[in-house]
């Protein structure tokens, strides 16, 4: 008989966090998967060789969002992808989330259209288990759990990272599968530009953007609107379901000595969207129900030395977010919704020549919730956090972490983070994690009235991966990483009995799978990008799979220079069939699915440059015009063209 370790679940405990073990696996299943990863580094280690130098330029690169401080790509002990400023620029789209449905390991659903609510997943995780942070920022709500991914404008989006695995132990509950960190433009020098944008269903979008860099101070302005006359948001409607959004946001930066920079981030948008009604059964057209939504983001930061090797980083913010719903027909899609969270958060690295970078930091939250003439709530937690990197500068890097979390509802919780990264030739790196999380309740599901649930539990993670990236040459990298996280108490929301929708602490949850990327320079004229996830769900309790997470998802994109001015990207993806509906008993056991079919769509980029300061472009969408389904009933873009001007100065 093989030895057998076992694995999973979390229980939860007074201040403590134990790992339990449940369902046994032969180590020989571990081994093997490590071995595999090994193999293929030396493998494309030995056919290389020596001729590795150019690619450590990508190892080098810089990501502060896995560990709080900017680290070499080599020393991340987890999968990350960053999108980058050209990546943004190419895209040419207008909404964050569609920056994000090329990314391996995401799963992207939208309610019917431009400014319908969207959802985006991490490795089988629910939406509200991603934390998004603009700048620093915390931007999820305080009521949902989840950040508006279709309701951000792209425009002054300078860089994305996206890390995945459970990172509790660095930034608190909100970080339970994953965090999306989006960095905003700055101004790096003086400059300004103006867009325009026209295209299908009546949609219309501008911006202007100014920057002014002197000695001691940089500012940047950005303003954006985008009108879209639309489509139904559901696909039995005709009526067209609108949408408007106002973006104004700016970025001041001011350097009071040579070592000490203050920082103060601001963003307001304004928006309205024409919805349907989804209380009906089947949903359908409502003519007059509309949502006003007003969005506020303030950071301010003061980053100082102690000493040479001693810094630190004094941040405050506040997400504020006001939500109204309007509707002539009927009284139950009337609602005043507001929520918002308050941040204080000081942060300390220390570092030595040796290599060693100690993280402490102390974190403090306050996050409230209304809904006007019902309920008024608020809930504040404190924090603090420990994280050790030794060996930087090394081949071997160890990290380990650990979160002390207090909240005023809840017990206290106790989250850790074990890391290795292993550099063994200058452009390959081996990397393995585990790492443990928890998440209350967010305040809709504590306290919505007639159906929230004061004695929901906290949901409860445990993860760890192995990984290996290969970067060749400058025309060739890839990655690979294998994963496993298993959830416990997970919230889902079921009809009881009565037909009232409820949240429950049901599921008991695995999600485990493989994400592999290449990105392949042919020549000057063809670049190829590539990625595939493989990634399988279970309720452990009756097997069925996770809610709308295709087991596979493939992505390739064609990009093709033929000069320094002409670009042509094709965008092809093919997503899996996945579940779309899970029918339950009374007492909310599931006793059959059903699924949504797999489908296919190719999108076109093209643009043209004029000497640096000026870019024509056009994006065609859904090429084919495919017909399919993010979510059932709901509508999804056909065959649409777009078109527009970039003017810099």
């Amino acid at each position: 008989m093989p030895i057998s370790f076992t694995r999973k679940k979390l229980l939860w405990r007074h201040k403590s966090l134990f790992l339990i073990y449940e369902r046994a696996f032969s180590v020989k299943e571990v081994v093997t998967k490590i071995l595999y990863l090994i193999n293929l580094s030396v493998l494309v280690g030995l056919l290389i060789q020596d001729d590795l130098h150019a690619g450590q330029l990508v190892l080098d690169e810089l990501i502060a969002t896995a560990t709080r401080t900017e680290t070499p790509r080599g020393y991340i002990t987890n999968s990350v992808t960053v999108i980058t400023q050209d990546d943004i620029e190419r895209r040419h789209v207008s909404t964050l989330h569609e920056l994000l449905r090329e990314v391996s390991g995401i799963d992207v659903v939208n309610y019917g259209g431009p400014g319908k609510s969207t959802h985006v997943s991490v490795r089988g995780g629910e939406p509200a288990h991603t934390l998004v942070l603009i700048d620093g920022v915390r931007v999820n709500s305080a009521t949902t759990g989840r950040f508006e991914f279709g309701d951000m404008l792209v425009d002054d989006i300078e860089r994305i990272e996206i890390v995945r695995g459970p990172l509790n132990s660095l930034y608190g509950s909100d970080a339970f599968s994953s965090v999306i960190q989006i960095y905003t433009k700055k101004a790096r020098t003086s400059s300004a530009s103006i867009s325009f944008e026209d295209g299908s269903y009546g949609t219309t979008r501008e911006g202007i953007s100014t920057a002014i860099n002197k000695d001691r101070y940089d500012l940047s302005l950005n303003a954006s609107h985008m009108d879209v006359n639309g489509f139904s948001a559901i696909s039995s409607g005709s009526e067209r379901d609108g949408y408007q959004n106002t973006t104004v946001s700016s970025n001041l930066g001011v350097s009071l000595s040579p070592m000490v920079r203050f920082d103060i981030l601001a963003r307001l948008t304004e928006s309205e969207s024409d919805l349907d009604n989804p209380d009906s059964n089947p949903i359908s057209d409502d003519l007059n129900f509309s949502q006003q939504r007003q969005w506020s983001v303030v950071g301010m930061s003061l980053s100082s030395p102690i000493y040479n090797t001693w810094g630190q980083r004094l941040s405050v913010s506040r997400s504020n977010e006001e939500v109204i719903g309007l509707d002539n027909d009927t009284t139950t899609n009337h609602y005043v919704i507001n929520s918002g969270i308050t941040t204080v958060d000081w942060q300390h690295n220390i570092s030595s020549k040796e290599g060693n970078i100690l993280t402490i930091g102390y974190d403090w939250q306050q996050r409230e919730g209304a809904l006007k003439g019902v309920y008024d709530k608020s809930l504040s937690s404190q924090a603090f956090y420990l994280q050790d990197q030794r060996g930087a500068g090394t081949q071997l890097l160890l990290l380990a972490g650990v979160r002390w979390d207090s909240s005023t509802m809840f017990d206290d919780a106790l989250t850790y983070r074990l890391g290795i990264s292993y550099l063994p030739a200058r452009s390959t790196k081996w990397y393995a994690q585990y790492s443990t999380g928890f998440k209350p309740p967010d305040l809709n599901a504590l306290f919505w009235p007639g159906a929230g649930n004061p004695d929901l539990k906290t949901e409860k993670v445990g993860g760890w991966e192995i990984g290996a990236e290969q970067v060749v040459s400058d025309n060739l990298s890839m990655t690979l990483s294998y994963y496993e996280n298993f959830f416990e108490d997970m919230i889902q929301w079921f009809p009881d009995s009565s037909g009232v929708w409820k949240p429950h602490n049901r599921a008991e949850a695995e999600s485990k799978g493989v994400e592999t990327e290449i990105k392949w320079s042919l020549s000057r004229l063809f670049r190829i990008e590539g990625n595939y996830t493989y990634n399988k769900t279970e309720d452990i309790n009756t097997r069925f799979y996770l809610q709308r997470i295709p087991m596979n998802k493939y992505t390739l994109i064609l990009r093709i220079n033929p000069d320094g001015r002409l670009r042509f990207d094709f965008y092809y993806k093919i997503i899996g069939k996945r579940v779309e509906w899970t029918d339950t008993d009374s007492d909310g056991t599931p006793d059959q699915q059903t699924f949504l079919e797999s489908y296919s769509r190719l999108d076109f980029v093209g643009s043209y440059r004029f000497r640096n300061t000026a870019e024509i472009f056009t994006r065609i969408e859904n090429v084919y015009d495919v017909e399919y389904e993010e979510i059932s009933g709901y509508s999804v873009p056909g065959y649409s063209t777009y078109g527009g001007l970039r003017i810099s100065f």
